[in-house]
């Protein structure tokens, strides 16, 4: 019985060191490597990291868009139109709604989320103005095609009923951000991060040709 429970913790350990491996090396391939913010580009938006989730932070309102149509400002209890900024996020349904902290996780949790494909929810926070550029957070330029796309993307990961995002209702952590029902499974290669990447890509921004960890994003940003 000991050797077999050796046998499958050298497995699981040989599985990490792949899953780990094979994420540093993939990160290293780029995509859209023509990529480059010029005169034509016109929207700014940024991509956050806190080191273990990445968001994607564009303008309320643009000429392309008006979130607020979308995500009215009843919705959210602190926010108004002065707000400048919003910010979208994909991640594990369950994971959103029970850990608000880091200190709040709890293993099944984590396990559930890691293990198997589970349900998933999109976070969405206004925010009161413009992001400062930093190694956490990294401005983007696109221009109104590229920008359009990105749009398309964001909004292609909510569920709709009648046109209308779907409220997960007493969710957020704050007066000024929610959850909202969103399509797809959460699972251990396809995570927070390697939404915000797939959402760079559509958008023709260079990033990494696959993103399960936030450096593997940012350092195609720099």
């Amino acid at each position: 019985m000991f050797t077999l429970i050796l046998r499958i913790a050298g497995v699981m350990l040989l599985l990490v060191v792949t899953f780990f491996v094979l994420g540093f090396l993939l990160s290293s391939i780029p995509v859209n490597r023509s990529f480059a913010q010029t005169t034509e580009s016109k929207i700014e938006i940024f991509v956050t990291s806190n080191g273990v989730h990445t968001d994607l932070i564009v303008p309320v309102a643009t000429p392309y868009i008006d979130w607020r149509r979308k995500l009215p400002l009843q919705h959210f209890a602190s926010a108004d139109s002065s707000f400048t900024h919003i910010g979208f996020g994909w991640g594990d349904r369950r994971f959103y709604m029970e850990t608000p902290e880091w200190s709040d996780l709890k293993l099944g949790v984590a396990l559930s989320s890691a293990l198997w494909p589970t349900r998933t929810a999109m976070h969405v926070e206004y925010i009161r103005s413009s992001l400062l550029p930093n190694d956490r957070q990294r401005p983007v330029l696109l221009t109104e095609a590229q920008y359009l796309d990105l749009i398309r993307f964001i909004d292609s990961s909510f569920q709709k009923q009648e046109g209308q995002y779907l409220l997960i209702a007493n969710s957020g952590y704050s007066g000024y951000d929610n959850f909202y029902e969103a399509h797809g499974k959460f699972y251990a290669t396809k995570n927070c991060n390697s939404w915000v990447n797939k959402g760079l890509k559509a958008a023709g921004v260079k990033t990494a040709w696959w993103a399960h960890f936030p450096y593997a994003i940012m350092r195609h940003l720099k």
